[in-house]
């Protein structure tokens, strides 16, 4: 670690991203070991005046109560002459030799920085480039489907009551989005910026690849299935050890998150069974009766109406091709022997 950084940081003058760095070395056992180092070899007597531990606590604590009153002030508007406000930036040591010497209330110092210099970002009104970022959201009801190109030229297929939230430009050192439902990503590879996935339950990373990502909240489980490349999947809410789980797929890999059993493994998958929708092909491996029109619901736009009995108890295996609604129950009332009447975008089975 440069001590230059390490002075910069306990003179309250980092940027966001170098508060991190330290942070990061502070907590790493690297940083650890070279602090304890660095406090063997202190010799207080070169300093001029003695070091009082105690002293610095009582300063960090005085900081501390002057920003906690600086935040929650009001801020005093002049209507007839605006004028901008500068705040002091916090200082929390003043000596590299000082700093060492202390190395013990780094956590402390650390901490405190950290969680002011977050709650100071939310207090403040977005600013430069961040306010500048213009979003979009695009969503898909039961029943359609949509085709996006982003700005870095990815493509994205969203499939049926599915929604994705992204910049209208990526300008950052990262291309984020947002996500909701089922939606297959074909991302355009760059190196420089990390194509990056959040959804309800799993962050995926990726250079440039393919995959799908499945979101149901219903049962609380979600998949990401790699088509091609390799992509980094996380869990969004780290275990009680405080790391949070990750899991490297390669194609026909996909990382199963169960939020109800709290289960996040690596399995393998084949094509129909994750990617076969965005050919617009319906695919059913051993599924209820009931789990078959709810699917069909949701991919034509429609309701069925129906009672179970036990000639519809047995699972069904099928594939369909872009096939009409109709087409598909001809072929399910013979497997499953009912009914129907189709009733504008109501099916009656009986």
């Amino acid at each position: 670690m440069n001590p230059e950084l390490v002075k910069k940081f306990f003179d309250g003058k980092c940027s966001p991203e170098e508060v991190h760095q330290v942070l990061l070395w502070i907590n790493s056992e690297e940083g650890e070991n070279q602090l304890k180092e660095e406090f063997e070899k202190f010799d207080a007597e070169d300093l001029k005046s003695s070091i009082n531990s105690k002293s610095i606590l009582e300063g960090i604590h005085k900081r501390i109560a002057l920003e906690k009153q600086e935040l929650d002030s009001p801020p005093i508007v002049n209507l007839r002459k605006p004028k901008q406000i500068d705040k002091p930036k916090s200082r929390l040591i003043n000596r590299w030799k000082v700093g060492i010497a202390a190395s013990f209330l780094l956590p402390i110092v650390a901490s405190v920085f950290w969680l002011f210099t977050v709650r100071r970002e939310e207090n403040q009104p977005a600013t430069g480039v961040q306010n500048q970022v213009e979003y979009l959201t695009k969503q898909t009801l039961a029943g359609e489907k949509l085709t996006l190109k982003l700005s870095d030229g990815s493509i994205l297929q969203l499939n049926s009551n599915s929604s994705v939230r992204f910049p209208k430009t990526f300008d950052g050192k990262r291309r984020e989005v947002y996500m909701m439902g089922q939606i297959f990503f074909d991302v355009n590879r760059d190196v420089e910026r990390p194509f990056i996935v959040h959804s309800d339950n799993l962050i995926t990373s990726v250079l440039g690849t393919s995959f799908v990502i499945e979101e149901n909240s219903e049962s609380k489980k979600s998949q990401v299935a790699v088509l091609t490349g390799k992509v980094k999947v996380n869990k969004a809410i780290s275990d009680e050890s405080g790391k949070a789980d990750e899991l490297f797929l390669e194609p026909m890999d996909a990382a199963n998150f169960d939020g109800s059993q709290g289960l996040f493994e690596k399995t393998k998958v084949d094509y129909d069974q994750s990617f076969a929708w965005k050919d617009n092909v319906i695919v059913f491996r051993n599924a209820s009766f009931g789990e078959v029109l709810k699917r069909l619901e949701n991919w034509y736009g429609v309701k069925f109406q129906y009672q179970m009995n036990s000639k519809k108890d047995q699972d069904y295996t099928g594939k369909f091709e872009e096939q009409t609604l109709e087409e598909i129950l001809i072929g399910l009332s013979f497997t499953y022997d009912f009914q129907y009447e189709i009733n504008d975008s109501t099916i009656i089975i009986h």
